[in-house]
């Protein structure tokens, strides 16, 4: 028989870094997502201190359940006066002290009393000296964090084990002006110590981690180096933060496909500096020597804020918002107080992060093989030509020849006309095709760096193998001029949504599951065209290539389609976390499996054209449709 385990609320803690992890969890203890509903909370710390820390993220803000406010000591002073010795004078006229117990004074005179009633005196105090502290008005309601072990030892011991040996804290849910007098203040807070830490130069620490990190050449521990910004932060915020107007509860949502995200937020800003930051990290390999949370840290922190409806005012405000750690909250407080954050206008200027984003703009060069290239010596597109052309792969010489032109950006009207193109000479081959532009474009960036296509026909039977014809019909008339990558895996697995193993496959081991080509394209309309030709047959087009992706979906599962390719990264990681986690389901491009027992799922069924497809899909997902969501 299954333990029957009181209501669970899992603290991030220590496994925000470790999304994976943190669902898995998250389904294994069947959580509550509603604070007011949890009977117990576990997390992965390992004090109190933190553990507290986690609770005030959430808003929850307590004193320790066996503490004592100043007010009520001075209470037990008041009731029981210290005792005096009887003085007494003897026959030489000299005080004498006596000994004797039962001569000793129980009572204290009204001066001390009123003496003490005054020293002890606070704002929280009534009149009479009894204390009006939410402590009496919130004594049934209090939170006990337990180790997370409890859980793991208590199903491995089929019982549910004492809470004794696993308490990390336990203590009284209070108002938060309560939970900061006396003994936790404002000035205590993580962010305010960081702030005098900083502000005084003359203590060691300081001067440690100011100076003897910087040997390592690394550019934030240079940019924490300069002194005093964070004095302002010293005044206390959380007052402000209150009184603020109420942010949507979809903010604190864990799945950024849960969050309604507009393509240019309040804080772009910042953003702005977050993302520059976070692919400098992908450039220092951290994935590969097995650190890879920081780039997914700075993923999750930029999802987060994205999301938020408002500009951004204090720390505080910013450090309540799912998946943003210590480390963003204070490269906020230097960007707020600054207006730039240092370790950026680092990285900005470094020479090896210039090169390395060279290398990484040629079609095929990922961070790893951006990193060989610089490692090589190379430091620009002539020194690749010049020294390594022969090393290179077919694709990444195509790469380096246009890689100009592919910097160029796409007009919104240059997009809608190579996908209009796409599609008529799709139909003059079978009539009847529907298209959707995907990617930037359908989120709504003025401009873009590809094009995606994305194909689809009612005849099921038309959509196998059509890829061949069509890329054979665009190479013919010119616009395709290279082909970079091809598949039509989809079309020889008879176009079934790939089961939940993979077919064998390990996680991962394929970027999409749809027929595809990337191709260079040129546009063979131009101006003049008819007048160049007459002069010269071979006249050169003028026109600069553009990437273009074409992709054919089955109408079956078209939403599933549209959807995998219009969101950004951290949207399509996080809806396949949510669909595995929260629904049982394994999504991709395919389609949508039951993860028991692999059977397709169709969330799709019904009239209208694949938009109102995708549109069923989102309902079927328990999701919000709108395209606002595949900003992130």
């Amino acid at each position: 028989m299954a333990l029957q385990f009181p209501s669970i609320y899992l603290l991030q803690g220590h496994l925000d870094g470790n999304l994976d992890e943190l669902h898995r969890l998250e389904r294994q203890l069947d959580v509550v997502f509603n604070t007011d509903e949890a009977e117990v909370f576990l997390a992965d710390v390992k004090s109190a201190t933190r553990a507290k820390f986690e609770l005030r993220k959430l808003q929850i803000y307590t004193e320790d359940a066996g503490y004592e406010s100043e007010v009520e000591k001075c209470r037990q002073k008041e009731t029981i006066p210290r005792k005096r010795r009887k003085v007494t004078t003897n026959a030489e006229g000299k005080d004498v002290v006596s000994l004797d117990s039962s001569s000793e004074s129980d009572a204290a005179s009204d001066d001390d009393i009123r003496r003490k009633k005054t020293a002890c005196s606070t704002p929280g105090s009534s009149t009479n000296g009894s204390p009006r502290s939410t402590k009496e008005q919130s004594a049934s309601k209090t939170i006990k964090v337990l180790r997370l072990a409890w859980y793991k030892d208590s199903v491995r011991a089929s019982k549910l084990l004492p809470i004794n040996d696993y308490l990390l804290y336990e203590g009284r849910v209070v108002s938060k002006s309560a939970s900061q007098s006396p003994i936790a203040t404002k000035q205590d807070l993580p962010w305010v110590i960081l702030a005098r830490a900083k502000a005084n130069p003359a203590t060691p620490q300081k001067s440690f981690h100011g100076y003897k990190r910087t040997s390592s050449g690394s550019q934030a521990s240079r940019s924490q180096s300069r002194p005093g910004h964070l004095l302002h932060e010293t005044t206390f915020e959380h007052d402000y933060v209150a009184k603020l107007p109420p942010i949507p509860n979809y903010v604190h949502l864990p799945y950024c496909c849960q969050r309604p995200t507009p393509l240019h937020c309040p804080n772009e800003e910042f953003l702005n500096q977050l993302r520059i930051i976070q692919k400098s990290r992908k450039f220092t390999g951290e994935a590969e020597n097995g650190h890879p949370h920081s780039v997914r840290a700075y993923q999750g922190a930029i999802s987060s804020i994205s999301c938020f409806p408002r500009i951004l005012t204090s720390v505080p405000e910013l450090s309540t918002l799912p998946r943003v750690g210590p480390t963003v909250c204070e490269l906020f407080q230097e960007f707020k107080t600054t207006g730039q954050i240092q370790q950026v206008v680092d990285i900005e200027n470094d020479e090896r992060f210039q090169s390395l984003c060279i290398f990484n703009g040629i079609y095929d060069v990922g961070e790893h093989t951006a990193r060989e290239f610089y490692n090589k010596g190379w430091r620009t597109i002539h020194d690749v030509i010049s020294y390594g052309w022969k090393s290179l792969t077919r694709t990444q010489q195509i790469g380096v020849k246009f890689y100009y032109e592919f910097e160029e950006r796409i007009s919104r009207r240059e997009v809608e006309k190579i996908a209009n193109h796409v599609l008529s000479v799709a139909d003059t081959i079978y009539p009847g095709f529907e298209m959707v532009i995907c990617g930037g474009y359908r989120k709504g960036q003025a401009d873009c760096g590809d094009v995606d296509v994305m194909l689809s026909h009612r005849d099921e039977e038309v959509t196998t193998m059509f890829l061949d014809l069509l890329l054979h019909a665009l190479e013919d008339e010119g616009s395709i001029t290279h082909t970079l990558q091809y598949t039509a895996k989809n079309s020889k697995r008879g176009q079934n949504a790939v089961s939940s193993k993979g077919n064998g496959k390990k996680a991962g081991s394929g970027f999409d599951t749809l027929d595809h080509a990337f191709v260079a394209w040129q546009d063979q309309d131009w101006s003049t065209k008819a007048e160049d030709l007459k002069a010269d047959p071979k006249a050169k087009n003028p026109n600069i290539h553009r990437r273009v992706d074409i992709l054919v979906t089955p109408w079956k599962t078209a939403g599933c389609a549209i959807l995998g390719w219009s969101g950004g990264t951290m949207f399509e990681r996080d809806l396949r976390h949510y669909c595995h986690k929260v629904l049982g389901y394994k999504f991709d491009t395919s389609g949508v499996r039951r993860d028991t027992d692999t059977s397709w799922v169709d969330l799709e069924k019904g009239d209208g054209d694949m938009v109102a497809k995708e549109r069923r899909l989102f309902d079927g997902l328990n999701l919000i449709s709108s395209a606002v969501h595949l900003a992130t």
